[in-house]
């Protein structure tokens, strides 16, 4: 069921069938008259990208998740610190087997004895040129889209402030875009991502980097259900729709403003809703709904899955069998099942 997909230009691939609707009724049959093409920066002419997040981020957990799942899934979302090797053996691997690469890279040192931010002035002012072009070499041997995001989440108010000032973000995020190009990694797809948090929206509009060296709009989703406070609330319970839609409107009514495109390709990078103890059925159903909301904003052509345990909130999905029940849903329904990436069907 499952065949390669064709990119544009000189990325080879071969087509595949895909369908999609444009509201949000019973979810379209594929056709095989329609196909879906990927271009050279990895946008898919229809239906959805279906992507993943695993803690921990290993070969055997993302095996583990997609059999839960049902399916492979079409991209792998990894996050990295400005030392780190770039990509590592199991990003060569996922890529090997035809998957897409999602890689994010922090302004931290993890390896350092105190984990501290970076300040985003020293790698605006080149103070690791050296690991940072040395990942962009990584990325370009790919030969193949990857999605690239510098400091995901720079809105966030432990961010934003601390490692530096809307401005040095700006200039961090510009000048790793200039490494990229002088390396030759021209297959990097810049995604900017931020939190899509409604209190955070202000924040997010001092950080555009600029048209020129974004090339996709992505923000994160949760229903959190008051789980950072210890406690998860059924009555705080957020749909994917209601997460979704105030980045949505965010860039559409203030993008032009700040000098955005609001017609750039979308992606929720990361998306989860909490377990509930109880009613596992809630979260199920929070899942299932991702492709009826998608087909409610064409312009968002891909979606990640946040499957980890973060501090006292639990996006476990996989260990979970009433929960993964609406995951399979999802990633069935032929709007994100639009012939998979890039990788055959097991």
């Amino acid at each position: 069921m499952w065949a390669g997909w064709a990119l544009a230009a000189s990325l080879a691939g071969a087509l595949t069938s895909c369908s999609s609707g444009s509201d949000g009724g019973t979810p379209p049959p594929t056709s095989s008259a329609q196909r879906c093409t990927l271009n050279a920066k990895a946008v898919p002419s229809c239906g959805v990208l279906w992507g993943i997040s695993t803690q921990p981020p290993t070969a055997q957990q993302l095996g583990t998740v997609e059999k839960a799942a049902g399916r492979p899934f079409d991209f792998v979302y990894r996050y990295h610190d400005v030392n780190d090797v770039v990509p590592d053996a199991q990003e060569r691997g996922i890529v090997a087997k035809g998957r897409l690469l999602h890689i994010a890279i922090a302004a931290r040192d993890f390896g350092a004895a105190s984990r501290a931010d970076i300040s985003w002035a020293d790698i605006a002012n080149g103070a690791y040129d050296a690991s940072l072009s040395a990942q962009a070499r990584g990325i370009a041997s790919l030969k193949k889209p990857v999605f690239v995001t510098f400091e995901q989440e720079a809105n966030q108010r432990t961010k934003l402030g601390v490692a530096g000032s809307a401005a040095d973000f700006k200039a961090a995020w510009r000048h790793l875009h200039d490494l990229y190009r002088s390396a030759g990694a021209t297959n990097a797809v810049w995604t900017w991502v931020m939190t899509g948090n409604a209190d955070n929206l202000d924040r997010a509009a001092t950080l555009w980097p600029g048209n020129d060296v974004v090339d996709w709009i992505s923000w994160n989703v949760y229903n959190q259900s008051g789980c950072h406070s210890g406690t998860v609330d059924q009555v705080k319970f957020k749909s994917f729709a209601d997460e979704v839609a105030p980045f949505y409107d965010f860039v559409k009514e203030r993008g032009p403003s700040i000098g955005m495109d609001p017609a750039k390709p979308m992606m929720i990078s990361e998306a989860g809703s909490v377990r509930y103890a109880d009613a596992p059925q809630l979260s199920a159903d929070w899942y299932a709904a991702i492709p009826t909301t998608l087909r409610k904003y064409p312009q968002i052509k891909a979606v990640a899955l946040w499957d980890s345990v973060t501090d006292t909130c639990n996006y476990d999905f996989d260990s979970d069998s009433a929960v993964v029940s609406g995951v399979r849903r999802a990633g069935m329904d032929p709007h994100l099942d639009i012939g998979g990436a890039l990788s055959p069907r097991s």
